[in-house]
């Protein structure tokens, strides 16, 4: 084997390396994003905590949402926190 022939062996390798480590992040992120950007005001969620509640406000800019969880009792929450909607809002 010659050593441009090596060289390009270690490229490729080193490429394919990165390609294994990188995609699923990607692919994992935008599956995030789409989730995220079907969530709207008045939509009822489950928490990866397991809170169930309604969403009030969401800012999309400052990665908070506020929940309410009980009459009267609203948390804000991080966007990432949302597992998603109730099973059966899905259908709508």
């Amino acid at each position: 084997m010659n050593q441009a022939s090596g060289e390009w062996f270690w490229l490729i390798l080193i490429a394919m390396m990165a390609l294994a480590v990188y995609l699923p992040r990607w692919a994992a992120q935008r599956r995030r994003k789409q989730k995220e950007s079907t969530l709207v005001v008045g939509d009822q969620v489950l928490t990866i905590g397991g809170l169930l509640g309604t969403l009030t406000h969401i800012d999309f800019e400052k990665d908070v949402a506020r929940l309410q969880i009980a009459e009267g009792v609203e948390i804000e929450i991080l966007i990432g926190a949302i597992h998603g909607k109730r099973a059966d809002q899905n259908e709508r």
